[in-house]
């Protein structure tokens, strides 16, 4: 296929490119290769015209340029791999037929998948990404462990959320690009960790809880997120595309890493 993709140069997008070519597909990317700019729909549009596939994998811009992105996507009527996460989903216990209920931070998430099903797009929802030094593990939480002399987790201890490391995600987007039905969503999660106990792992042992007041002033909505317990199923997506994720264990990975 000639795929597009948007976000190329990002974490997620560039593992997914990867993954992409590495499987005979020819990327091409939005402004290196393709003139575009998010905040511009009507480049979006005339930017994605003529491809067998648009993986959207850029970075959200708030729901104004998000959801007139995704309409400019979509009238180009080039088929849509919409990037969304789990923080579209409630709390507790959740799978791929679960209804939207998305946290404040990302409150438009729920609307712009439901314009992509609607027009016969795919979703991809990933947890928590890490690996290849990048990811919130890499920019935030270790770097925050650093400065405390601790891991830190927000708020109350046993809180849990779906994880999955870039390039298990990467060969999940390949999967879906070449099997899934138009119109589906599917979901990027390896397994479920508690971020406290993520937090042991960065602190060598040494756990501190940071106030979800405190971490608020720094990280705005973000710090509230961390507080959502989740456990996310991704059984419909393995037993469907036989997606197998070969990184079954974070914390085993980032203390093979020297953690």
């Amino acid at each position: 296929m000639n795929v597009l993709i948007i976000g190329a140069s990002g974490y997620i997008g560039s593992a997914v490119a990867a993954a992409l070519a590495k499987a005979g597909h020819r990327m091409s990317a939005l402004r290196a290769d393709v003139p575009g700019d998010l905040r511009d729909p009507s480049s979006l549009e005339s930017a994605a015209k003529g491809f067998d596939l648009v993986v959207h994998a850029g970075p959200p811009l708030g729901e104004e340029a998000d959801l007139a992105g995704v309409d400019a996507l979509l009238a180009s009527g080039a088929p849509l791999l919409h990037t969304t996460g789990a923080a579209v989903l409630g709390g507790g216990l959740t799978d791929e037929d679960s209804e939207p209920d998305p946290h404040p931070l990302v409150s438009w998430r729920a609307e712009a998948e439901r314009r992509v099903l609607a027009a016969g797009g795919r979703v991809i929802r990933p947890g928590l990404v890490y690996g290849n030094a990048g990811g919130l593990v890499h920019d935030l939480l270790a770097p925050k462990s650093a400065e405390r002399g601790a891991g830190v987790y927000i708020g109350e201890p046993g809180v849990r959320w779906p994880v999955v490391h870039v390039e298990d995600l990467a060969a999940l987007y390949v999967a879906v690009a070449e099997r899934a039905a138009p119109g589906t969503v599917w979901h990027g999660m390896s397994e479920t960790v508690r971020l406290d106990a993520l937090a042991g792992v960065l602190g060598d042992g040494r756990t501190a809880s940071w106030p979800v007041e405190e971490a608020a002033a720094e990280l705005g909505r973000l710090a509230d997120l961390f507080t959502r317990d989740q456990q996310v199923s991704s059984e419909k997506t393995r037993r469907i595309l036989g997606w197998r994720p070969a990184h079954t264990s974070m914390l085993g990975h980032l203390l093979s890493e020297g953690w």
